[in-house]
């Protein structure tokens, strides 16, 4: 397993702007963009603004520790997971990143191919699927771009994000608006968990992009652009509200009854530019957890297109027969709770200046496994609380490490005593 994980990987040497690049292309995306929407929902324009700067202010500080934690060995998210979590949790964390990776990919593709086709007239035969024929040359692109790995998504990234970024723009500054003169400006707890929530799970898979660093102070520059970038884009993207009508979806109809042709131009590029990008960035991470499932003879160039082909001929045969919405909330919950596990583990190993013991990697992993399993259970309403997911994914995570730390040192007093 250690061979397969840490075979030599090129472009150790990127700029933090090309770190950079790569991950604001994959987040100008439907789904991270309509986060910015859920929160208006429920608060005030300027309460969400504020709810959001505060919310990413937080994410710096985490990120920080987590792209710490893997400078020095150039580690993957896999790599971290198996000094916390141990070789058993390694392997789940592996299979975690393929699924989480398939249930992106259904759900950015299937928000992308709706909106594209009702954008995009073609005059075809009504027997002809365009949601289908959209959704296979995504896939197509997706596939061709992300063969050659880190290397053709780092020159990828780069040169769109310019255009993704300017077509951002155009949409906003072209869009229905208005700035409410009087409102209350007041940190909401449910928008302050839910930026948390949807960004913590990105956030646990920042080392496999970020040990391709230069160094580590290039590593601190590109997260502070990316969180700075960041803020700016969820700002503006409050204004989305008049154009989104759920959680994925664009309100085509409002854009085609405005007749603004530069606003439908510039949402059709940030939607294709912006699912491609996301998708080469999704198999690159789901391809650390590949090799350690897959055989050595499968590892390699060839993952890539494994991984991409595989992945569009998935969403072909399932994405019209059932949700993948439960697959989706699952995979994010483990994410955003692998985040805090291996942050809390980095923080404990810091005051004991050493990497954790076999109980306490035990300890980590069911900490991270019973809050996931717990989380689950919310997502298809087996369980029900009052509370947000990541609240509940806290108190569990707190109670069993605190629990297996608690029982450790009254054993060692125990011996000791009986001594």
């Amino acid at each position: 397993m250690q061979s397969k994980i840490n075979h030599p990987f090129p472009d150790k040497h990127q700029s933090f702007w090309q770190l950079a690049c790569i991950q604001l292309s994959g987040w100008i995306s439907l789904p991270i963009l309509a986060t910015s929407v859920l929160i208006l929902q429920d608060n005030s324009f300027y309460g969400a603004a504020l709810t959001i700067i505060v919310g990413n202010a937080i994410l710096w500080f985490i990120r920080l520790a987590i792209i710490t934690m893997s400078y020095k060995r150039r580690q993957s998210t896999l790599d971290i997971s198996r000094d916390y979590l141990g070789i058993v949790g390694s392997y789940f964390i592996g299979a975690l990143c393929i699924l989480s990776t398939l249930a992106w990919f259904i759900a950015q593709t299937t928000a992308a191919s709706n909106t594209l086709t009702h954008l995009i007239s073609i005059n075809e035969s009504p027997n002809i699927n365009q949601f289908t024929q959209m959704s296979v040359l995504l896939g197509i692109i997706s596939t061709v771009l992300c063969m050659d790995g880190i290397v053709v998504l780092r020159k990828l990234t780069v040169l769109v994000f310019p255009f993704l970024l300017s077509a951002f723009l155009v949409v906003i500054f072209t869009l229905p608006f208005h700035f409410p003169r009087t409102d209350v400006t007041a940190i909401s707890l449910s928008g302050l968990t839910l930026v948390l929530g949807m960004n913590l799970g990105i956030t646990s898979d920042l080392p496999t992009f970020f040990r391709h660093s230069r160094s580590l102070q290039t590593s601190i520059t590109a997260l502070t652009v990316i969180q700075l970038i960041s803020i700016a884009l969820a700002l503006l993207s409050l204004l989305f509200g008049s154009i989104i009508i759920d959680t994925f979806q664009v309100n085509y109809s409002t854009v085609l009854s405005s007749g603004n042709m530069l606003l439908r131009i510039s949402l059709i590029a940030l939607i294709f530019l912006s699912v491609i990008c996301a998708n080469v960035a999704n198999v690159y991470s789901a391809s650390v957890g590949w090799e350690v499932i897959a055989p050595a003879a499968l590892v390699g160039r060839k993952e890539y297109l494994i991984l991409g082909l595989g992945l569009t001929t998935i969403f072909i045969m399932i994405s019209n027969i059932f949700s993948v919405n439960i697959l989706l909330a699952a995979s994010d919950c483990a994410l955003v709770n692998l985040c805090m596990v291996l942050t809390l583990g980095y923080v404990v190993s810091r005051f004991a200046k050493q990497l954790p013991t076999p109980y306490e990697q035990k300890a980590y992993f069911l900490a991270w496994f019973l809050s996931t399993l717990i989380n689950t259970l919310q997502a298809t309403n087996f369980v029900v609380f009052n509370v947000s997911p990541l609240l509940v994914s806290v108190c569990v995570i707190f109670s069993v490490l605190i629990l297996s730390f608690t029982t450790v040192r009254l054993s060692k007093r125990a011996k000791i005593w009986v001594r």
